[in-house]
């Protein structure tokens, strides 16, 4: 088996809920508490994303240029993973998929050092029309892989009616990442709240709902919109199905990497997966359908005494194009892996700043190539709601990202203010597309 180059991008934020999945708790609280009824849109916004036949490829094949784009993601990743985690020990869930597409499509509007720094951060350099290549082809590709696996992408544009956007930039949006764009009154924010969690519930299978609320979008002027979502079951062994219900064992202790414990659900199976031992954590490789996308639990050694927090400070050291080189398929590995559901909200703007995207939320950002009209447009948020349940069927997961655009007449008005493998311990994983090395999803789980 081939192993892949990685593209982490990045993240942060606040994790609002995670918990694990126990005996007769199968259903996902929402962080923001009863989300009600699917609103109803009269035209809702349009789906133009390719729905290429699944298993008409074999694999992705990236050029040179495009196997450095996600060779330089990946070292980006490491470290965007240690800044996520040094947030707060609570379980997450990311998609720094989802984050790379919308970021993509912002850049395509910008110019100078706005575009710069967006680029530089992705590990793209600053050839706009390489990024372009590389996500039109993951878009059209990705979801064809396997007939077992649902990939969805989905991009789209929501604007006020008053800040239209230059012919240009329309053209590259919908050709290249297949965005409708949709203008609206963002003086009336419920209808828009409303429009985008239609959108949002389309095209999540329902995951990812509510999306936000109205309050949201306070003095925003532009909606930049990914949605992701993934469901696949895992892979078969010699013997049948993977993980079967009868030997999940029920309540089990997890021990946590601060010290205490809790209770978890723990599917088992014994198989020759792909596995891997680095110094002080180990690492396996599960796959899901036939065997295109695959799940990589990294486990550290130490239980209870800070594990976790080793485990991410090695990785932002590490090679993951060594670390999964490293790994043979001639141990029969006896794997527990915890039954669990977790949602994570982010607000992504400080962990952006901090990792080099700093102009492009000022008034000095230029977005010359996006707007029509005159003014100063910069990125006044970017949040980012996510999901995933991973049970003995395989896994489902969804995210969707919104980068928000305001406007100021001119220099001088400040932006609006931001807000700011017995795995019986936490772990980190990530869900990616094999051929490529394209990371769909990644986490951490803590427990709780």
């Amino acid at each position: 088996m081939k192993h892949f180059l990685a593209f982490f991008s990045l993240a942060l934020a606040l994790v609002a809920c995670s918990k694990a999945v126990l005996p007769g708790n199968n259903s996902f609280d929402d962080p923001q508490g009863d989300p009600g009824a699917v609103p109803v849109v009269t035209d809702p916004i349009t789906v133009s994303s390719p729905e290429p036949k699944p298993g008409s490829i074999q694999k992705i094949s990236l050029t040179p240029e495009q196997q450095d784009f996600a060779s330089a993601g990946h070292a980006f990743a490491l470290k965007s993973l240690a800044l996520l985690y040094g947030q707060g020990a609570s379980s997450f869930v990311f998609s720094p998929l989802s984050l790379q597409y919308a970021l993509a499509m912002v850049v395509n509007g910008a110019s100078g050092e706005t575009a710069a720094e967006i680029t530089r951060a992705l590990g793209f350099g600053s050839d706009v029309e390489a990024l372009n290549a590389y996500c039109n082809l993951l878009m059209n590709q990705l979801p064809a892989l396997d007939e077992k696996v649902r990939v969805k992408l989905a991009d789209a544009l929501v604007l006020d009616s008053n800040y239209p956007l230059l012919p240009s930039f329309v053209k590259q949006m919908e050709e290249v990442y297949y965005a409708p764009v949709e203008y609206m009154s963002f003086a009336k924010k419920g209808e828009v709240a409303d429009r985008i969690n239609e959108w949002a519930h389309r095209n999540t299978n329902g995951l990812i709902f509510p999306f936000l609320d109205e309050s949201a979008l306070d003095q925003v002027i532009a909606v930049i919109l990914n949605a992701l979502y993934f469901k696949a079951p895992w892979g078969k062994t010699i013997n049948g199905t993977m993980f079967l219900p009868d030997f999940t064992l029920e309540r089990e202790t997890f021990y946590k990497d601060v010290g205490g414990t809790s209770k978890v659900n723990l599917m088992r199976t014994s198989f020759y997966f792909g596995y891997g031992r680095q110094k002080g954590y180990r690492m396996v490789e599960i796959p899901y359908a036939d065997g295109k996308f695959a799940m990589y639990v990294l486990l550290p050694d130490a239980v209870g005494k800070q594990g976790l927090k080793q485990l991410v400070d090695a990785l932002e050291k590490a090679s993951w194009k060594d670390l999964t080189k490293s790994l043979t398929y001639s141990t029969l590995v006896n794997l527990r892996l915890p039954k669990f559901e977790t949602s994570s909200r982010f607000e992504l703007s400080p962990m952006l700043q901090a990792l080099g995207i700093r102009q492009a939320f000022g008034i000095d950002a230029a977005f010359d190539r996006m707007f029509a009209g005159k003014g100063s447009f910069f990125v006044s948020n970017v949040l980012q709601k996510a999901r995933i349940k991973v049970t003995e069927w395989g896994t489902e997961a969804a995210a969707v990202t919104a980068i928000m655009m305001a406007s100021s007449p001119g220099p001088g008005t400040a932006p609006p203010p931001e807000a700011d493998f017995f795995c019986d311990h936490p772990f980190a994983y990530v869900i990616a597309e094999r051929s490529s090395g394209t990371i769909l999803f990644e986490g951490i789980f803590t427990g709780e």
